[in-house]
């Protein structure tokens, strides 16, 4: 699975000035620990896009390492100028994949 940072134009939010990629198969443990710990399963009920701003915003602390270790080359400043919308549908993503590798740990993947 391919994830995407989009980096805003400070001045015009709608302009795309730069956009990182990254692989969910190259993730050191690492970076699936830290989504893990970001990640609230416990109080996730359906994993919609409301239930994962608020993850984002509970995370914010945490969130800048995280998106840099997934996204190697982003800067602070970029960062800042990455629209929410854009880190929901990140951390949906990251929510499809560590699910997927929990169920895959814990035996749970249907064959």
């Amino acid at each position: 699975m391919e994830l995407t940072l989009n980096i805003c134009d400070k001045n015009d939010k709608s302009k795309i000035v730069k956009s990182y990629k990254a692989e969910t198969v190259d993730f050191s443990f690492g970076v699936v620990e830290d989504v893990l710990n970001i990640l609230d399963f416990d109080n996730m009920k359906t994993g919609n896009n409301k239930e994962i701003a608020v993850m984002v915003v509970k995370a914010a602390g945490q969130l800048k390492p995280v998106l840099k270790d997934l996204f190697l080359g982003v800067t602070d400043e970029e960062i800042r100028c990455v629209q929410i919308s854009n880190l929901i549908t990140i951390f949906r993503g990251l929510v499809q994949y560590a699910t997927q590798e929990l169920d895959a740990l814990t035996g749970d993947e249907k064959n």
